[in-house]
């Protein structure tokens, strides 16, 4: 604010720059990899970077990707103001350069906060991982019907399924027990973030037009 209304530089131009170039490298560095765990965790998804940073819980990748973003185009924003006051020989741009960066981390800390209010009501997975998970507990073999699928992500990295699951009229107490098993270790083995899948056996709903009697 005081660069804003008196215009008075405070420092060596050169210095600001030794400063901002150490600082961009060392930014850059941190983004490097935070790209690269994105990038990991999406395929591990099967996702895109951009899908997998909307809509993942794992704060603690989109805090790191988020934070080291907004360094970076910080940092060019303070770059641009240091250089057009030198130019200028007016310090109106680097005050101006200092207001943007303020904003730039407000817009961020209120992304990474309402990614966090979502998860203290318990959200359920994406549409696109319900979906999977449906195809993979109706193709179990004693599965007849799925009437009712309950997703909930239980923090950052746990998941928990519960469904409402119509098994053939045939199927035993032990056949009802071992599709549960098999439905536990292949969704967990797929998505390892699954915790916990509950499977609710439920009767069949009774058919609403009966054929008549003969």
């Amino acid at each position: 604010m005081t660069t804003i209304l008196v215009h008075e530089h405070s420092g060596d131009y050169l210095v600001s720059y030794v400063v901002l170039a150490v600082s961009f490298a060392i930014e850059a560095v941190s983004l490097t990899r935070a790209v690269r765990q994105v990038r990991n965790q999406s395929r591990r998804w099967r996702t895109t970077p951009r899908r997998f940073l909307r809509l993942t819980a794992d704060t603690t990748v989109k805090a790191v990707f988020l934070e080291d973003s907004a360094a970076l185009i910080g940092l060019l924003l303070a770059t641009a103001g240091v250089v057009l006051s030198e130019i200028t020989g007016d310090e109106l741009w680097d005050g101006v350069a200092s207001i943007l960066i303020g904003v730039l981390l407000l817009v961020v800390a209120t992304i990474l906060a309402l990614s966090n209010i979502s998860l203290l009501v318990g959200r359920a997975v994406p549409e696109r991982l319900r979906r999977e998970i449906t195809d993979e507990l109706t193709g179990l073999p004693a599965v007849r019907r799925l009437d009712t699928l309950l997703t909930m992500q239980l923090g950052p990295t746990d998941i928990l399924v519960a469904a409402k699951v119509d098994f053939d009229d045939t199927a035993t107490g032990a056949t009802i027990e071992a599709t549960a098993d098999e439905a536990e270790r292949r969704l967990t083995a797929r998505y390892p973030h699954i915790r916990y899948v509950f499977l609710d056996p439920t009767r069949s709903a009774p058919d609403p037009n009966p054929p008549p009697h003969p």
